[in-house]
């Protein structure tokens, strides 16, 4: 990869050169690579699979068969 650096300003301002950033709820890396996307939301939906694991094994709810 080139080093290719460039002053970006906005309304006359310089904007500050970051290494990632989250838009639209993603993570972009300067890189260009999807790893640390991959990483959170594999973390999001194990999160969310561990909240329901209540839900699973509750005796209190029965599934139709």
């Amino acid at each position: 990869m080139t080093n290719t650096s460039t002053d970006i300003t906005m309304k006359g301002e310089k904007q500050q050169e970051v290494t990632s950033f989250k838009h639209l709820s993603a993570s972009l890396s300067k890189e260009g690579t999807r790893t640390a996307e991959v990483r959170i939301r594999i973390a999001m939906v194990t999160a969310a699979l561990a909240r329901q694991s209540r839900l699973w094994t509750s005796s209190s709810i029965s599934f139709p068969k």
